[in-house]
């Protein structure tokens, strides 16, 4: 065993110094040399290049993926050949040279230099996978890809797994064979490096179609409001102020609604306009998508503003309360609370009427609570009625007119018992002048 390593030290030993011989002639792993072929045979090709050895160019340094029973054909004695010479082939019968990395290093040649920051755009090939190297024994996870090896401007470079693309990529494969757009962002001739990038293009590009999605953005905007006007305009011809529509509820606000009455129109609702019941809010009377009836107070085409009224289209409880009321009947009623110029009585659940200070008695009264008191039951008569306002005007001196002459229209038809002296009968009649 232990003269094995021996050999094998001395023959590394050997090795280094017949490489150095070679030095010594001129020729040295790495070196440039051009030959003609000589013979073709299975092994590869043999070329004649002024040494005192000839050179074997195996069909593996001849062409990528080489086949040799495709390449035999091509090649004739007698053609020139470039190629460099192989470090460690000075223990074989021939020198060892690599015709691929002869055209690698003239590839290298046309590579221009690129100054630091710079960069330039290039078309590569996807040419393989690099992962990393080694791995961690006690795992079993795949190695990590690293990158990929590409073809740029003739040489083999190399593009960052991050510089891919713009997101992460768990699988690299798919890109094996594929062109793609790319920058390059270093170079180095000296050390056959040569960096490519996609980062910056696919970030250009995508800025690029954010810019054109916002242009496409903004010609839509500006094509959806030109319709929407268009639509109003014509919504605005078509629309009748007064008339009750039935439309769709397409906001709910703490205002009131929003109700497209037609389409491209829509007018306001507003909180007073939702019923005659004033504690009703808008989310009680209707939901987003409602079909609601609409009446259309007005149109303001200059402002672009339509007013509605739900309220409109319903029965309003006052004046259904106070249908059975007619001005000259006398009614019954309960005084509910005064005001500085009269009082105010309950004549239903949901009617009310005022009687000014001026009809609560034949003199001058200067305020409602010197005659009168609250809860006091009274009989007045109405003296108008106003359905619009909703308000119903009372007097108390004209039902006591009327009283009276109603008890001196009984007399007169003879009705009565009761005896009246011609002073007394002037008196009554003298007081109904008044």
């Amino acid at each position: 065993m232990e003269n094995m390593e021996i050999n094998k030290v001395e023959g590394n030993e050997f090795e280094a110094m017949l490489d150095e011989s070679m030095e010594g002639y001129g020729v040295h792993p790495g070196k440039l040399v051009t030959g003609k072929v000589i013979q073709v045979d299975k092994e590869g090709v043999y070329i004649s290049f002024g040494y005192r050895r000839e050179g074997l160019i195996a069909w593996a340094d001849w062409a990528a993926d080489a086949n040799p029973d495709e390449l035999v054909d091509t090649v004739k004695v007698g053609d020139e050949v470039e190629a460099v010479v192989v470090p460690g082939s000075t223990s074989e019968d021939f020198i060892r040279l690599s015709k691929i990395r002869a055209e690698k290093e003239a590839a290298w040649k046309t590579v221009e230099p690129l100054a630091e920051g710079e960069k330039r755009p290039a078309t590569v090939t996807v040419l393989r996978v690099i992962k990393a190297r080694g791995r961690d024994k006690d795992s079993d996870k795949p190695k990590q890809v690293v990158g990929l090896a590409v073809a740029v401007e003739g040489v083999e470079g190399f593009m960052p797994a991050s510089h891919v693309e713009l997101r992460h990529i768990d699988d690299f494969t798919p890109y094996v064979g594929k062109e793609l757009e790319a920058e390059i962002i270093e170079v180095n001739a000296e050390k056959k490096r040569i960096v490519v990038s996609r980062r910056d293009l696919l970030k250009a590009e995508k800025a690029q179609k954010h810019q054109e999605w916002l242009a496409n953005r903004e010609a839509r905007i500006a094509a959806a409001r030109e319709a929407r006007a268009a639509r109003e305009a014509a919504a605005y011809e078509e629309i009748v102020e007064g008339e009750t529509y039935e439309g769709k509820v397409v906001k709910v606000a703490e205002f009131g609604l929003f109700v497209e009455v037609i389409e491209g129109l829509v007018g306001l609702v507003h909180n007073t306009e939702l019923s005659y019941d004033r504690s009703v809010k808008a989310e009680d009377v209707a939901k987003e998508g409602d079909m609601v009836k609409v009446f259309v107070k007005k149109v303001d085409k200059e402002n672009h503003r339509v007013s509605l009224s739900i309220k409109a289209t319903q029965e309003d409880p006052w004046v259904a309360a106070a249908a059975g009321f007619q001005v000259g009947d006398t009614v019954e009623g309960t005084v509910e609370r005064f005001l500085p110029f009269g009082a105010l009585v309950r004549l239903n659940d949901k009617v009310e009427g005022m009687i000014h200070v001026s009809e609560l008695a034949d003199t001058r009264v200067e305020k409602p609570e010197d005659v009168l008191k609250i809860g006091q039951v009274v009989t007045p008569m109405i003296i108008k009625i106003d359905q619009a306002k909703r308000k119903i005007g009372l007097s108390l001196t004209r039902a006591k007119k009327d009283e009276e002459k109603a008890e001196m229209k009984a007399y007169m038809d003879g009705n009565t018992e009761d005896n009246f002296s011609n002073n007394a009968m002037a008196e009554q009649l003298e007081g109904l002048k008044k």
